[in-house]
């Protein structure tokens, strides 16, 4: 997790993503996939996801791939949270990250947004993967 706080504390964030699949029976729906978070970066995608005994873990990965079974009609896909963890379209400046070392921890972003200051709280306490604030 350190080179996670690393990046988000000194590098511009491009996006967030969550994976999920595309429903192409009737009219196509997105099913999004809590359990991993993708943070772009200019130079690096790094992958935030909570491991089997319940502690956050994040690497750096190349692509975005599959990692979950789909059915054949089904298309895998992702989507961008960018604006909905940070509450803007904009460019935001990070200024500490919080995260405590034990199982099932939450991280706290604070940031701002020009003259505006806010905080993201990313939790892993869900049963469904990650919730945001």
């Amino acid at each position: 997790m350190r080179e996670f706080v690393n990046k988000i504390a000194k590098e511009k964030i491009l996006d967030v993503l969550i994976s999920g699949y595309i429903d192409c029976e009737n009219v196509p729906i997105f099913h999004p996939m809590y359990e991993r978070m993708y943070f772009i970066f200019d130079k690096l995608i790094l992958e935030l996801l909570i491991s089997s005994d319940g502690y956050v873990k994040s690497k750096p990965i190349l692509k975005i791939e599959k990692w979950f079974e789909i059915d054949e009609d089904d298309k895998f896909s992702l989507m961008s949270i960018y604006s909905q963890l940070f509450k803007t379209e904009q460019e935001i400046k990070v200024e500490s990250v919080e995260l405590e070392d034990k199982a099932f921890s939450s991280i706290t972003i604070s940031y701002s947004e020009g003259e505006i200051r806010r905080e993201a709280l990313i939790d892993s306490k869900n049963f469904f993967g990650f919730s945001f604030f």
